[in-house]
């Protein structure tokens, strides 16, 4: 059964359960379903059929999701955009991707202008919402009337069938398409029903884009598929957010850690009651345990720690029971997926010793879109090479060291950057640390460290290197130490260390 049938499967057995609320509107499994049929029925006309690709230029809407699971009913591939891409990006998206149909949102309405100057003339253009200045057809208008029935096709689909293009966030080159699977997508949603326990009483908060992998891969189809219920918000104010957890019951959240942070310091977070809350979930960048202790200290919830990328989907996640003994774990790998840490010299790395971890299993993409040679490159020897450096500890857990290209050489020395952002950041002041490497003419490279300490908080640099003593070893102690109001992040919430870098340019 393909990731289209669920909400199928959804409206037959249990039509008038709950599956979608936003800004006031709600949707149960027979409606959403009807919904998401007339959708399918729509873009069929525009040409949209098996392995057709759709771009969807929005941010968080009903709309997003009703696109995803018509095109999941159809065997088409759905191309989610990033809303904050640069003009360049988008421009080499879709003339790579080449889509049949794009949909946007009218804040989205310039950039669509421009993209209609470089394409094609055959590209169908569906707007949501109103613009006077648009004479693109409506999606609302466009779909209202078409039959809420099943488009066929959809049950002869397998589940190597690719569902989604993900173009990765290029940050360290230019953007490579992912192709994921019914499958994929599938499995997915296994792992967190098998690590999570999600069923039907499971109410999801979606508040990180879903543009991005995690959203789509997290706070959605794994509750999907489970039966619960999704609640659509947009992230604009922190205080909101806490009172729409406590209002809605929520039990479930995924985000990334930048707006968990920002949480903690709204006036509603002294209030807030997350009693209903099972667990929250931070992907796209690092968690930092002072900021998990946090939440388990002053709100007694709970964070379910794991590791997952673009191409693979959830790889390892950290039991419940596990999260607070093991705080800053990412837990073991999921049920389904196999990994292995090598260590430079290809063999399998011992407890304790890092290596790259690398995967295989019914997560793992199909390989990036047109480019046969860097898929290739990724699947050396059957394996997904993450380029991520991990070691396992003597329990089988597993623990992020940091990046292959993250890796600073200090006088042949090799010293990881999490290792040491993670001694930093136990000190009680430090709210979060960055750790890059600075350009030494005696060592090649040193240690610096950018942190970001909790408010009102003042560190000496000697008493920050005192407390570092018994923790890390003396070539790994930061050399220069910058403190830092806020981070340079991507959309994700990664720390742009590149940016950091810049620092020392020119010195």
């Amino acid at each position: 059964m393909n990731v289209g049938n669920w909400v199928s499967k959804r409206a037959l057995l249990y039509p008038k359960r709950p599956f979608l609320k936003e800004d006031g509107q709600e949707w149960d499994n027979q409606e959403f379903n009807a919904r998401v049929n007339r959708t399918a029925h729509a873009l069929a006309e525009c040409g949209v059929g098996k392995e057709t690709r759709v771009a969807v230029l929005m941010a968080n809407s009903s709309a997003f999701l009703t696109i995803f699971f018509a095109c999941a009913k159809m065997g088409a591939v759905i191309v989610p955009l990033n809303t904050g891409l640069a003009m360049s990006e988008l421009v080499h998206i879709v003339e790579d991707c080449a889509p049949r149909v794009i949909a946007y949102s009218v804040g989205a309405l310039a950039k669509v202008m421009h993209l209609k100057t470089v394409l094609e003339a055959d590209v169908h253009y569906l707007i949501h919402g109103a613009a006077a200045s648009s004479n693109d057809r409506g999606l609302q208008e466009f779909t209202k009337d078409r039959p809420s029935t099943a488009p066929a096709s959809g049950e002869a689909l397998d589940l190597d069938t690719p569902l989604l293009i993900m173009y990765t966030s290029g940050t360290t080159g230019v953007p490579k398409g992912a192709v994921l699977s019914h499958g994929n997508f599938l499995f997915g949603a296994i792992h967190s029903l098998h690590s999570y326990h999600l069923d039907e009483t499971c109410k999801s908060l979606v508040v990180a884009p879903l543009f991005h992998i995690g959203a789509l891969a997290a706070s959605v189809t794994p509750v999907v598929y489970a039966g619960g219920a999704l609640v659509l918000k947009s992230f604009d104010n922190p205080s909101d957010i806490i009172s729409c957890i406590m209002q809605e019951k929520i039990s479930f959240m995924f985000a990334v850690p930048v707006m968990y942070d920002m949480m903690t310091k709204a006036p509603r977070w002294s209030s807030a009651d997350f009693s209903a809350v099972h667990f929250f979930m931070a992907g796209g960048a690092p968690m930092p345990v002072p900021l998990i202790r946090r939440y388990q200290q002053e709100k007694k919830v709970q964070f379910a720690q794991g590791y997952g990328m673009t191409e693979t989907l959830r790889i390892t996640a950290l039991d419940l029971a596990d999260a607070e003994r093991k705080a800053g774990s990412i837990g073991k790998e999921v049920f389904h997926t196999r990994l292995t840490i090598l260590a430079d010299d290809g063999r399998e790395a011992t407890p304790g010793e890092t290596g790259e971890l690398v995967v295989k299993g019914p997560t793992v993409f199909k390989g990036y879109w047109r480019k046969p040679e860097a898929t290739a490159a990724a699947m050396h020897g059957g394996w997904f090479h993450t380029g991520d450096l991990g070691r396992r500890d003597d329990e089988g857990f597993l623990y992020l060291v940091g990046r292959k290209n993250d890796l600073i050489i200090c006088a042949g020395e090799n010293i990881y950057a999490a290792e040491v952002e993670r001694a930093i950041e136990q000190h009680p002041q430090v709210a979060e640390a960055a750790v890059v490497g600075m350009p030494d003419a005696k060592r090649g490279e040193v240690v610096a460290a950018f942190v970001r300490f909790e408010d009102g908080c003042v560190l000496e640099d000697d008493e920050l290197l005192d407390f570092l003593d018994d923790k890390i070893a003396a070539f790994k102690r930061p050399r220069k130490i910058i403190a830092v109001e806020a981070y340079p992040r991507n959309k994700t919430g990664k720390i742009l260390k590149m940016e950091l870098k810049k620092t020392f340019e020119d010195r």
